[in-house]
């Protein structure tokens, strides 16, 4: 075998050693921790996780080693030595969290280079946990001893009395070269156990509720089926986590009926771990907490696909060094869209400066975060716009917008009257229960107003700036770009290819995922977004590897499904709100939209760039354009210019037919009613109250 011939030819002699060693520290051997409860505290004296080696043995000792591929080494894992071991706790109460880090050590005295050291962490089934990957890679542990030394290959927690099994190997990496010099290379491998009442230590702002909506988290009963149920709203019992941004396990939550399996009132005082039937649920949501972003191309380059850095902020803190105001222009060949400043070093510095991403600021008021629907938007699936849909049926005010998977998406409706809809679901009286604070009749209208509006949150169609947010978030080590169940292109999020086509009808669903970033359309080559089955070989879960995560807790049908319609706009020549054919009669608030400069030449060439805004997932995502594919992962990048028609809207995503797709895809319309256009909406917490 070709791998053999590459063996002979690279053997060596190498002592590779792997050192176990338990580090579990509160202050002393055993983890003693104390709990408050009410205004007595007392001491849980049986708090303690241990490590036991299964077959008694602490060390793998391995010489003559050969530098392997990994693939080789995943083929004859039968072949490699391991190390087995268990960590467990004897925590009796289960609502007590005990959480541990397995890191890596290295020895001083190694001479072998980290960064050709593989490790990879399994279960005693050889199912994959963490790896393989260059040990030098690691992020580093919590521990504050080896913080800058320590690194992390595990990070869990035990409630109750539950274990875990791992399995532990590591091989020298296939692009190492030898020497005639003996090489070698050791490690520990440490447990720090303590005790983490608040499991998220992201450092995520916690989720803004509101009294209709229930936070929730996916109980799995196969890797196919499962059902969502009430989770611990205050995040500290174990078995009813509710998210752990550093775990892929973003906050979700839901509304329901007023009355179905049970009634609304009954949901929002059931217990913890009570299931939520999907038949009573009417929207589902994620929670996008506030963060700044370290700029990579802020000054109209080009970039390549890259992990992007991000830090979750505090309150409303605003952090970031870098301040953009809009720039908007009306000359032909306008050339930005906004001026920045970053007060710190004057102009922005790649890799340096930083800036508060701009969806966490709606008009005048900062946010913690904001909650993002979960699926694309859907209707009644009852009514004539879903039983026979059409311009004629669907093209209105006055439907009901779910936001729920396996829908039929609300299409054949263009701009303005999707933008109405999402802001009638903060209407007196409307499906979800979201409430306003006297019983006064509430009515809409196009410039985003609601008469007597008494709430303290807002609901409204999705802005481009939003959606750049989510994007952003999901490129970053919090989103599925980081998630190491993926590698190489399946990082993309995978594509919703859901679609039929039936006398001419076209019908996208929410939900679904084709398990590739490039599926075909299919009806019959698709799962659901919970199928939770491991394809393998870099390729992660088979639905949820359509979510911003890689995991069911994220947001789905941004590749794909139906094109994501987003307020952001391109002036018209005088400066203007430009409806074009989107079917406004009256200009929107600004806080509702994104503004663009006016340009009636440039489309997607290079120089269009400088007409995107940072953060919106244009400008930054730019690559060499190729055949007009301008952004990452090949994708479509295309800005609002004016031509024989106004194209002066931006959408995003593209459509399950589409050859352009994924999060960084950006095209235009002229905000019509279009057979793949839909949208989705944002609820924003704490807001001013309109007048």
């Amino acid at each position: 075998m070709e791998e053999d011939k590459k063996l002979k030819k690279k053997k060596l002699t190498i002592i590779f050693s792997i050192l176990f060693m338990v580090i579990i520290l509160l202050g002393s051997t055993y983890a003693f921790f104390t709990y408050s409860k009410s205004v007595s505290a007392f001491t849980l004296t049986s708090n303690r996780i241990k490590a036991e080696f299964i077959e008694g043995t602490n060390s793998i000792n391995i010489t003559n080693a050969y530098p392997i591929s990994d693939e080789f080494a995943l083929a004859n894992l039968d072949k490699l030595s391991y190390l087995d071991f268990t960590i467990s706790s004897e925590v009796s109460n289960e609502d007590q969290v005990v959480t541990y880090e397995i890191y890596l050590t290295e020895d001083t005295n190694n001479t072998l280079d980290s960064n050709y050291i593989k490790v990879y962490l399994t279960d005693d089934s050889n199912n994959k946990i963490t790896g393989p990957t260059i040990y030098n890679s690691l992020d580093y542990t919590s521990y504050p001893s080896d913080a800058t030394t320590g690194k992390l290959i595990y990070k869990g927690n035990n409630p109750g009395t539950k274990s875990k099994n791992f399995r532990l190997y590591a091989w020298i990496d296939k692009d190492y070269e030898q020497n005639s010099v003996s090489q070698v290379f050791k490690f520990s491998v440490n447990i720090y156990a303590y005790n983490d009442d608040f499991r998220d230590l992201s450092g995520a702002n916690p989720p803004e509720l509101l009294d209709n909506m229930i936070p929730v988290y996916y109980d799995a009963t196969s890797a196919t089926e499962g059902v969502w149920r009430v989770a611990d709203a205050n995040n500290k019992k174990a078995n009813y986590k509710w998210y752990d941004y550093r775990d892929f396990m973003w906050a979700n939550a839901v509304t329901v009926k007023e009355s179905g399996t049970k009634t609304r009132s009954e949901y929002l005082s059931s217990a913890v771990g009570t299931e939520i039937s999907m038949d009573d649920i009417t929207t589902m949501w994620v929670w996008i907490p506030r963060y700044k972003y370290t700029i990579w191309s802020g000054n109209n380059e080009t970039s390549e696909e890259q992990l992007i850095k991000v830090e979750f902020e505090e309150g409303k803190n605003t952090t970031g060094t870098v301040t953009c105001v809009d720039n908007i222009l009306v000359d032909e060949n306008s050339s930005s869209s906004e001026t920045c400043t970053d007060a710190t070093y004057g102009s922005i510095i790649n890799g340096i400066s930083t800036y508060t991403h701009p969806a966490f600021t709606f008009g005048d008021t900062e946010l913690t975060g904001f909650w993002y629907a979960k699926f694309e938007m859907s209707t009644d699936q009852d009514s004539t716009c879903v039983t026979s849909q059409s311009n004629a049926n669907c093209n209105v005010t006055g439907q009901n917008i779910y936001v729920k998977p396996d829908q039929i998406s609300l299409r054949y409706i263009n701009n303005a009257n999707i933008f109405v809809n999402i802001r009638n679901m903060e209407l007196f009286n409307n499906v979800h229960g979201f409430t306003q604070s006297s019983s006064a009749t509430t009515s809409s209208s196009q410039t985003g107003e609601i008469t007597n509006d008494t709430n303290d949150y807002d609901i409204h169609m999705q802005k481009n700036m939003e959606w750049g947010a989510v994007t952003y978030l999901s490129y970053s080590k919090y989103g599925k770009y980081g998630n190491s169940l993926y590698t190489d292109t399946y990082k993309r999020v995978y594509k919703n290819n859901w679609k039929s086509v039936t006398d001419s009808v076209y019908t996208y669903k929410t939900g679904y995922s084709g398990y590739n970033y490039d599926a075909d359309e299919s009806t019959s080559n698709t799962v659901l977004y919970n199928d939770l089955t491991n394809l393998g070989s870099g390729q992660g879960y088979k639905g949820a590897g359509a979510s911003t995560t890689g995991t069911i807790y994220g947001i789905y049908d941004m590749n794909g499904g139906g094109v994501d319609r987003t307020m952001g706009n391109m002036v018209d020549s005088s400066g203007n709100f430009y409806s074009a054919n989107a079917g406004f009669s009256s200009n929107p608030l600004e806080k509702y939209y994104d503004k663009y400069s006016y340009n009636s030449n440039s489309m997607n060439s290079q120089d269009s760039i400088t007409r995107g805004k940072l953060g919106d997932a244009t400008k930054e995502m730019t690559k060499e354009f190729t055949n007009g594919r301008g952004s990452w992962d090949e994708n479509l990048r295309n800005l609002p210019y004016f031509s024989s028609y106004a194209y002066s809207w931006i959408d995003r995503g593209g459509f399950a037919t589409l050859s352009y797709f994924g999060l960084s895809l950006s095209g235009i319309t002229q905000g019509e009613n279009a057979t793949n256009g839909s949208s989705r909406p944002v609820l924003v917490c704490l807001r001013d109250t309109l007048q």
